[in-house]
C-alpha cells in the first residue's frame, strides 16, 4: 500500500519532532509499504540544518520527501514585535496545509494519509475523512478548540495518541476510537562499541567518576534545573547534560543561579552522537517537572526509550506519564522537582547493588518499543488488507 505522511515540520532540523516523523516513515517503509513524506520547504530559521536528512538524523532515507512552498515569515521573529508571532505561524500553518492537501488530492490516490498536523487532519476530515488518520502529541489550552477538533476527528479513519494520559484528555473532547502507541527507538544506533575512555576525554572527565547524564532539550518543563540543583549537593558526581539551544542554556543558567563545576553543559549535538554519551555514562536521567501537564501526563519521551536501549540505570520523576512505560523492576524514581530526593536516588544507584536487574529489564522491555513495530501496529489496526 501507499502511505502519504504530512508533517508540517522543518526536514532536517534539531527539533525533536523532525525526527520522530523520520523515524515513523522509516517504520512504515520497514512494515514494507510505500512512503512519501510531504513537508513545508522551509530553508531559513535558527533550528535550520544544512545538508541533507539521511546524514543529520543518521537514518537510512530511501522513501521519497516532497517539499511544498508555502508562506513563511516565522524566520523574521526574533526581528518582529511578539504580537506578530501567532499570525505568522498560522499564516504559515494555513498555507502549507492548503498546499498539502492540494498535492494529495491532485496526484496518485494514497492508500493512507498519515500527519500529526492538527489543521490538516481539520482540513482531511471534510475532504478525505476515510483515508486519513492523525496522531495527536499535544491537547488544545482551550476546551472548546478541543470540542472542535475532536467532532471532527471522529469523521477520521483513526486516531492515535502517544500516552494513556493525552488519550483520556481527548476522551473528554471526542468519541473518536483512540489508540495509544508510544514513541520508539532504533535499537541498532545503541550496538555499536563505545571508547568510554575517549568520550569522558573530551569532556575532561576522570574514568573513575560516576557520570549521570541528561540528554535532551532543556524547556523547562524538562526539569534539568533539578538535576543541576541535585548535583550541587553531590561532590563525588559529574553530571552531563547534552542538549539545548544557546537560549535554552541561557535560561537554565539564569534559573539556578550558578551552574557547580561538577555539571558539564555539553549543548546540541547531531542525533548521532548521542548514543556515545549515553554509552560513556553511569546513569541516565529524566528528571521531568510535575508542574505542567506536557510532562505529568501527555509526554512519551524519545529519551526514555533511547535511555531503555542504552543500557544503563534510569532514575526518573514519579510521574503517570512515565509510570507508563517504566517501573520500580526497570527504574529508579525520585519525587519530581525535589533535588534533594534527587540527589538521594543518585547515590542508591551509585552505591546499590541492583542497578544491573533494572537496567536488564528496561533493555528487554524496549524491544517492543521499535519504530518498525509501532508502525505495524498501526498498520494492523487501519491498514485495509493487512
Amino acid at each position: 500500500m501507499t502511505i502519504q505522511y504530512v508533517a508540517n515540520a522543518r526536514i532536517p532540523s534539531r527539533k525533536a519532532h523532525p525526527y520522530q516523523i523520520v523515524q515513523m516513515c522509516a517504520g512504515f517503509e520497514a512494515a514494507g509499504e510505500d512512503v512519501e513524506l510531504v513537508v513545508p520547504d522551509r530553508r531559513h530559521g535558527r533550528n535550520a540544518v544544512d545538508g541533507p536528512a539521511e546524514s543529520y538524523f543518521d537514518t537510512r532515507i530511501s522513501f521519497d520527501i516532497t517539499k511544498l512552498r508555502c508562506i513563511d515569515f516565522i524566520y523574521t521573529l526574533d526581528r518582529l514585535p511578539s504580537a506578530f508571532g501567532l499570525p505568522i505561524f498560522y499564516l504559515q500553518a494555513l498555507t502549507f496545509s492548503l498546499a498539502a492537501l492540494w498535492h494529495v488530492l491532485r496526484g496518485e490516490q494514497a492508500d493512507l494519509i498519515y500527519t500529526r498536523s492538527l489543521l490538516f487532519a481539520l482540513l482531511c476530515s471534510i475532504v478525505l475523512p476515510d483515508r486519513t488518520v492523525v496522531e495527536l502529541h499535544q491537547f488544545p489550552s482551550r476546551r472548546w478548540v478541543a470540542r472542535l477538533l475532536g467532532r471532527r476527528f471522529e469523521r477520521l479513519r483513526g486516531v492515535v495518541t502517544i500516552s494513556e494520559g493525552l488519550r483520556r484528555e481527548w476522551d473528554q473532547a471526542t468519541d473518536a476510537d483512540i489508540v495509544v502507541e508510544p514513541d520508539g527507538v532504533r535499537l541498532d544506533r545503541f550496538d555499536a562499541d563505545v571508547d568510554r575512555s575517549a568520550v569522558r576525554g573530551e569532556l575532561s572527565t576522570a574514568e573513575d567518576r560516576f557520570v549521570a547524564c541528561y540528554a535532551g532539550s532543556v524547556k523547562p518543563w524538562k526539569g534539568v534545573d533539578t538535576l543541576v540543583r541535585a548535583a550541587a549537593t553531590l561532590e563525588d558526581v559529574d553530571v552531563w547534560v547534552v542538549g539545548g539551544t544557546d537560549d535554552q542554556l541561557a535560561w537554565l543558567r539564569e534559573t539556578v543561579g550558578s551552574v557547580p563545576g561538577s555539571v558539564t553543559l555539553v549543548g546540541h549535538v547531531r542525533p548521532e552522537a548521542v548514543p556515545r554519551y549515553l554509552a560513556a555514562s553511569d546513569c541516565l536521567v529524566l528528571p521531568n517537572t510535575a508542574d505542567s501537564d506536557i510532562s505529568s501526563r501527555y509526554t512519551s519521551p524519545l529519551k526514555l526509550f533511547e535511555y531503555m536501549a542504552a543500557g544503563r540505570p534510569i532514575v526518573a520523576s514519579d510521574l503517570p506519564s512515565i509510570r507508563e512505560v517504566l517501573d520500580e523492576e526497570s527504574a529508579f524514581f525520585f519525587d519530581p522537582d525535589d533535588p534533594a530526593s534527587l540527589a538521594a536516588c543518585l547515590r542508591t544507584v551509585r552505591d546499590g547493588d541492583d542497578a544491573d536487574d533494572r537496567t536488564a529489564a528496561a533493555r528487554n522491555r524496549v524491544e517492543r518499543y521499535t519504530w518498525t513495530a509501532r508502525a505495524e501496529r498501526i498498520l494492523d489496526r487501519y491498514a485495509s488488507g493487512r
